[in-house]
């Protein structure tokens, strides 16, 4: 069931999203982590001399993969890193982990708005922690990769999107996104300045179908900070499926096309489907482009959208849209159960337009 919330809690619940961006924002880039310098196996510094005679210290990443034990905890020494790469590599048994020496001490800035903070291709078994990754037209790639997560993060400034997790040759499965903070996306390109995209939405030449058929399925995206982003804070593309988006928090989303979270409502048939949309806050939504800003938009099933607030004064504003674009009957069911809206706009609409003129709605059921 949608409701829509008595306006006097609008207020409160505003004021409390704005005292917890300052805190999370305010948290001092030298805070120390709960990991040790014990943990670490491996060491990156650029520096002349090893930070610790038991601790093997190399000067780039690549060297110390090429020296890489199942269950290296490599840590990064310095202030500021250069971009990382990695690239047909494969863990083992134990994951890779990548964290910076103390947490939140390492930065990955790249200029003008050019290249990508960290990329990872081809490769399976890596977590990412911690660290600060900022500039550059994209802060993290995932492409062709399995068994990775982005723990912790602090991701922001970014020409295009802030992260990104695509198939191209064969996809990929087993994604953890969570704990991360991410702002101020799509500085140089808006349209493309998605917090989190998922899969690949980009149409064959007669937009007949996606033109990547391969898939990156079972993606946790969870408590995660999004705000003031150029497009929405989480894109899911119907070639991702077993999606999770639970309990992040999500405000002042700036939207081209679509709602602050969309999902899979490219106009084509998908034959995979399952996603969970649950426990979100999403507040403050515009959309330049004219269109009547949405918190929350499905095209495609199994979906089950649950206990999501959505907050905004905007009277325009939808809070949950299903799009027309359920083109496959065996995967066109959406459960709506107990989401709020605070504000006067629309609590819910079963037809957002989506492209396709077969007008295929959802099979909706209210709990």
């Amino acid at each position: 069931m949608m409701l829509n919330v008595n306006n006097r809690y609008k207020n409160k619940v505003s004021w409390f999203i704005s005292i917890l961006l300052i805190a999370i924002l305010a948290i001092p880039a030298n805070s120390e982590s709960t990991n040790t310098e014990r943990d670490c196996t491996k060491i990156i510094t650029t520096g002349k001399k090893n930070l610790s005679n038991s601790i093997p210290s190399f000067a780039k990443l690549s060297l110390a993969l090429e020296q890489y034990i199942e269950g290296d905890i490599i840590c990064l020494a310095d202030k500021q890193q250069p971009a990382i790469m990695i690239e047909d590599f494969d863990s083992g048994s134990k994951p890779l982990i990548i964290r910076p020496l103390r947490y939140l001490g390492s930065t990955i800035k790249s200029k003008y708005y050019t290249g990508t903070g960290i990329t990872i291709k081809h490769s399976t078994g890596i977590i990412i922690e911690g660290l600060i990754i900022t500039g550059g037209l994209n802060a993290i790639l995932i492409q062709d990769s399995s068994n990775i997560s982005l723990l912790s993060n602090r991701v922001f400034n970014t020409g295009n999107q802030a992260i990104s997790i695509k198939p191209r040759y064969y996809g990929g499965k087993h994604y953890i996104i969570e704990d991360n903070i991410i702002f101020n996306t799509g500085l140089l390109n808006p349209r493309f300045g998605e917090g989190i995209y998922i899969g690949d939405g980009s149409y064959t030449k007669d937009r007949s179908r996606l033109k990547i058929q391969y898939t990156v399925s079972d993606v946790m995206i969870r408590n995660n900070l999004i705000h003031h982003t150029g497009n929405e804070a989480i894109d899911v593309k119907s070639n991702a499926y077993n999606v999770k988006i639970v309990r992040n928090s999500i405000n002042h989303i700036n939207l081209k096309f679509n709602a602050a979270i969309t999902i899979a409502t490219e106009s084509s048939f998908a034959p995979l489907g399952g996603y969970q949309v649950e426990d979100n806050v999403i507040a403050n939504i515009t959309n330049r482009s004219g269109y009547r800003p949405i918190g929350i938009a499905a095209g495609h099933g199994d979906a089950l959208i649950k206990d999501n607030l959505i907050i905004d004064e905007n009277e325009n504003v939808i809070a949950i849209c299903l799009f027309t674009t359920f083109l496959n009957p065996k995967l066109n069911h959406v459960i709506l159960e107990n989401n709020k809206l605070i504000g006067t706009g629309v609590p819910f609409s079963d037809a957002c337009t989506g492209g396709t003129n077969k007008n295929a709605k959802a099979v909706t059921t209210f709990k």
